[in-house]
């Protein structure tokens, strides 16, 4: 697994629930398969804010998923 996830095999979705003051959330998701397990997070202001605080835990979730795997980097 690369941590820089050049393949994108692992990536960030946005989403817009509601109206209220902090609507927006983010999910990692995969693609090919479903990842058996939900990634995400909510109650954000903007889609930048909860695409940036999605892209922090893509690159932890990258990081674990290394260890998890063995792969030194």
């Amino acid at each position: 697994m690369n941590l820089d996830n050049r393949n994108k095999t692992y990536f960030v979705v946005v989403t817009r629930r509601g109206d209220g003051a902090n609507p927006f959330c983010w999910e990692i998701q995969r693609r090919r398969t479903a990842m058996g397990v939900k990634v995400s997070g909510a109650g954000y202001r903007s889609h930048r804010d909860a695409h940036a605080a999605g892209r922090q835990a893509l690159k932890a979730f990258l990081t674990d998923l290394a260890n998890e795997n063995g792969v030194d980097r």
